[in-house]
């Protein structure tokens, strides 16, 4: 990896863990696309992200849905890449993914269906929420990349770029702009340790302390002038 990519893989890894906790061992999710990326290219992929990632450790994901519709593709190269999926990679199945609540609840006394879910919305409903649990998404397919940069904060992504480069996404514009609210809250509020009490007082005291300036301002201009005035 060329210096100047290790720099900006360092300060996004820096981002994530400052501001949403997303700390080594990074759990990455893989989807079909990337995977087959991977293979036309002829990515050592553990090797290349190993790199990427400083050393630090890793896991690799993928999504059964994935697999799935590799598995639908022609070609020797998708055949491959589930191949790598099912050898390589955590398999998350969709009991995995039904994590809200009301879904769960859904699910009950049913058996889940595979066939019945998409490996985009899979990805999605993984790290929606704020990503509580810290997955980086690999992917080639832009609608679904847009989508996590547009509307989701704190999704670190991957991918594949032409001659096999990977790719760390520098953190979004949506994600910076939660990092800046949640430090304005944090300052707002002693570090988020003040009670609405205290911040009210402290907006007192700081308001009083103005006013006192003011008025103290406000007698020396008076009193400059009726000197000018004695003078003249």
């Amino acid at each position: 990896m060329r210096h100047g990519r290790a720099k900006a893989a360092r300060k996004t890894l820096k981002f994530y863990s400052i501001n949403c906790n997303i700390k080594a061992p990074y759990k990455l999710i893989l989807d079909g696309n990337f995977l087959a990326a991977s293979v036309r290219f002829k990515v050592p992929l553990v090797e290349r992200l190993t790199k990427l990632l400083q050393g630090n450790e890793f896991q690799i994901y993928t999504t059964r849905s994935a697999l799935e519709e590799l598995n639908t593709l022609p070609g020797e190269a998708f055949q491959k890449a589930r191949q790598f999926g099912l050898d390589e990679c955590i398999i998350l199945e969709k009991k995995d993914i039904l994590n809200c609540s009301r879904e769960e609840e859904d699910m009950k006394g049913s058996s889940v269906d595979q066939k019945a879910f998409d490996p985009k919305e899979d990805i999605v409903k993984l790290v929606q929420g704020g990503n509580d649990q810290g997955y980086f998404v690999a992917t080639q397919d832009e609608k679904l990349s847009d989508k996590i940069r547009e509307r989701l904060a704190y999704v670190p992504q991957m991918r594949m770029a032409r001659g096999g480069v990977l790719i760390f996404e520098s953190p979004s514009a949506n994600s910076r702009r939660h990092a800046m609210r949640e430090e304005r809250g944090k300052q707002n509020t002693g570090g988020g340790t003040m009670t609405k009490e205290e911040k009210h007082l402290i907006d007192k005291l700081r308001e009083e302390r103005i006013r006192s300036k003011r008025e103290q301002q406000q007698q020396a201009d008076n009193g400059t002038g009726e000197r000018k005035k004695t003078e003249s």
